[in-house]
């Protein structure tokens, strides 16, 4: 993520985020943030995860996982549905829900490197 307005995109998308799995395409990877992250790992899509952290006025520590472009395959999981089709993004629904993201967070943040 390079600019002050994907930042604000994905902390907007990500804010009260339910449902939803939201993947921007960054170079030759999908990549999902915070909640959409979370949501992947508990839907058991093999991403890598890491923290990204956003500086420029932000000093937000995000927590992002990806996956290679050639490892998308359709469905994403078997309980979500592609809701939006862009260029560089993505938007999957997920058919269940899924709690427990401030514990997971906080977790997966303690065991990644700085």
């Amino acid at each position: 993520m390079e600019r002050a307005s994907d930042v604000e995109k994905v902390l907007m998308n990500e804010i009260d985020n339910q449902n939803g799995v939201y993947l921007y395409l960054e170079g030759n990877a999908w990549c999902a943030y915070e909640r959409s992250a979370y949501y992947l790992a508990s839907l058991r899509v093999p991403v890598v995860l890491k923290k990204e952290v956003v500086g420029e006025g932000y000093d937000v520590v995000l927590l992002k996982a990806f996956f290679a472009v050639d490892d998308m395959c359709l469905p994403l999981a078997p309980k979500t549905e592609l809701k939006k089709v862009a260029d560089n993004n993505l938007q999957f629904q997920v058919h269940q829900n899924i709690e427990g993201f401030p514990e997971w967070k906080a977790s997966q943040l303690s065991k990644l490197p700085a």
